[in-house]
Formats: C-alpha cells, structure tokens, sequence
C-alpha cells in the first residue's frame, strides 16, 4: 500500500504541536508541586478524592480512549469523526463507609472528537463534549472538552506478512478541560500506548492496546483553600476493531484514575473516516 507524500511542513507542524501537548504538563508538574506543599490547601478526605472528581470531569477520565490510526502502523489520510461514550457506574465509592449503604453517584459522559493526520505517523484531534453526573442534588451536564495529540515511536512485525501481526509504541499528550463539583478543572496528560496488531491486512484486525498515563490536574474558581493542585497516575486501554478498507470503526475501552476505592471506568467509540 503506497503513502502519500510527507511534506516538511506538515512534520514540523506535527512536531511542535506535540511538543507543546507533551511538555505542558511536565513543566507545570513543578508548580503543582510547589502548591501541594502549601500549608493552606486541603488534603481531600478520602485521599485523592477530589482530584479524582476533578479528572472525571475532563474527557481524560470520563471518555474512552482514542484508538487513532497511530496504533494500527499505517497512516491516516483524512479526517476522522469519532463519537465516544464513557459510564462509571458508582464515582461516590470511595465515600462509602467500611459498613453500610450509601447513595451511588454515576457518571455518564457523551463526546465528539475531530481527529485529523499530520505527516505519516500522528495525529492532532480535538474533543468536546458533556459529562452527566447522576445522582439526588445533582446539577445536570456539564461541558468539558481537550486538545491532544499523539505520534508513533516504534513499530515492527513480528509475525509474517500473511498474519500482519505488530507491535506499535507511541507517545500521546493533551490538555483537557471541564466543570465538575470541585470548579473548573484543568487537566494535562502525557501517556505511552502499547498496541498490538492481531489479523491479516486484507481483513478486520483486532488491536488491543494499553497506556499508562501521569495527569496533572489543576482547579480554578475556587477558593485558593479548596484548589487542587496535584500529579496522579493513570491508565487507560480497550481493543479496537480495524479495517484498512473500511471508513468504519469501533473500538471498547476502559479508564482508571489510581485513587483508592475508585472503579473502573467503561467506553465505547464508533469511528467513520480517515481512509
């Protein structure tokens, strides 16, 4: 299968583009240190429990993860629409007491994201959508939306071409925002997918993939007391169903904050373009 032309232009795009993505949050992990340390601020009770809220307010932790053309070892030749569902079924677990019933609290959360190719191996996509809390009191949707990126490192067969089996590394990057309970969150995420590549080229494929992820997560509109300011670990993953002659795809993912007591969270996607 032939790729088109690789323009320079379209490579340094992509190149600063991810740049930005990628080392926002880094650099900013300094100030956020900086802050956890301040004598003012509140330790949530339980442990992490509102930077956990807060990220599930962001499409980095309430949406499944994008499954780009980066993970499949072939390039994305036009844009892309992806339609995203992500459900958490209980986000008020770690309230729960040792003993007794509480009231659950879901999270549902609806998205369409853009994703568009720049030179052979990244994508840039932009992502806006609403995230639903369930519960008595609740306010109802709220908007939440990112900017991301993301860049193959490594790919290599390991099989012979007939079964098209390969193993793919990338680097993805993005800045999320959203408006839950604790105020209006900022999120910015650096993540490694993992991916490999199950069935022939001339077929669907199965893609399974996995990315641990280190999430910066910062809140404003608050009072400087209540602000979150903090770095927390995350991962992310699902299979993607691929055909390279097909405009159509689908894929089921799974994300999870690493707050203690908090569930999984489950997603699909359903994708039309970029062939």
């Amino acid at each position: 299968m032939s790729l088109p032309p690789v323009h320079r232009s379209n490579r340094l795009a992509l190149r600063v583009a991810l740049c930005s993505l990628i080392a926002a949050p880094l650099l900013a992990a300094r100030h956020a240190s900086a802050q956890s340390q301040n004598p003012g601020s509140i330790t949530p009770s339980p442990p992490g429990y509102k930077e956990y809220v807060a990220i599930l307010g962001t499409p980095i932790g309430s949406l499944p993860p994008l499954a780009t053309y980066t993970l499949t070892g072939l390039a994305q030749r036009s844009p892309e629409v992806v339609a995203r569902y992500g459900f958490v079924e209980d986000m008020a677990l770690p309230l729960a007491p040792d003993s007794g019933g509480h009231d659950a609290h879901s999270l549902s959360s609806f998205a369409l994201t853009g994703v568009f190719p720049i030179d052979l191996g990244g994508t840039v996509s932009l992502t806006l959508g609403l995230s639903n809390q369930q519960c008595s009191g609740c306010t109802g949707a709220r908007f939440m939306g990112s900017l991301d990126g993301d860049y193959r490192l490594w790919s290599t067969a390991i099989d012979n071409a007939a079964n098209a089996r390969r193993f793919t590394v990338a680097v993805n990057g993005g800045i999320g925002v959203g408006n839950p309970a604790t105020g209006t969150a900022w999120t910015g995420n650096v993540g490694f997918p993992l991916s490999f590549t199950v069935g022939a080229e001339s077929g669907t494929q199965v893609i399974p993939f996995i990315t641990p992820n280190v999430v910066l997560v910062t809140t404003s509109g608050s009072s400087e007391s209540d602000a979150i300011h903090s770095l927390r670990g995350a991962i992310t993953g699902g299979a993607l169903l691929f055909n390279a002659k097909s405009e159509l795809g689908a894929s089921v993912g799974i994300m999870y904050i690493f707050v203690p007591k908090t569930q999984v969270g489950l997603g699909v996607s359903l994708s039309y373009g970029g062939r």
